[in-house]
């Protein structure tokens, strides 16, 4: 995980965390970190379970990079 998501990751905890409707650039940026995590090219949706499931994968890899 990049130091800059991290940080972003990091000051923006409550995104991951809860469940809530996003402004506009926060998906976006959701999925770029996943991506840049994965490798993927996972598109930015609007499906929740999808938007979990990113969310769930963005705290693991956190939780590592903080040990």
């Amino acid at each position: 995980m990049r130091a800059e998501d991290i940080v972003w990751v990091r000051n923006n905890m409550l995104l991951l965390t809860t469940s809530r409707r996003y402004a506009v650039g926060e998906l976006e940026r959701i999925f770029s970190i996943y991506n840049n995590i994965t490798g993927e090219k996972k598109k930015t949706t609007s499906c929740g379970r999808c938007i979990e499931t990113v969310k769930k994968r963005i705290k693991l890899e956190y939780d590592k990079a903080r040990d």
